[in-house]
């Protein structure tokens, strides 16, 4: 199971609606690549590879943990994903990836 949808209000035609699923990942920055990150962005800018990196993880963690909920409970999908990333702690990048599984009927 891995069709996600992230458009809807109402649950794809021929189907029932499972209930909310989520998943979470919380992923800290290594103090090296840190002080080289903060370097490279005081000194000549661009894109923070190592930040884009763990946020990518963060993301993948994260729908594959709600995924994996969604499987649980017998789901083909999930419809209406949404995805956050609160900043929990200096350092630290929280995604949370949820939405409403479904089944095909």
């Amino acid at each position: 199971m891995s069709l996600m949808i992230s458009t809807g209000a109402f649950p794809p035609s021929g189907t029932q609606e499972l209930g909310f699923v989520y998943g979470t990942s919380c992923l800290s920055r290594n103090f090296a690549r840190d002080m080289t990150a903060t370097v490279r962005n005081a000194t000549v800018g661009g894109e923070l590879k190592t930040y884009s990196d763990m946020m990518s993880e963060g993301v993948e963690l994260a729908k594959e943990r709600m995924l994996e909920m969604a499987s649980t409970l017998g789901a083909d999908g999930v419809y209406a994903v949404h995805i956050a990333t609160p900043q929990v702690a200096g350092g630290a990048a929280e995604v949370i990836m949820y939405g409403t599984a479904f089944r095909k009927i």
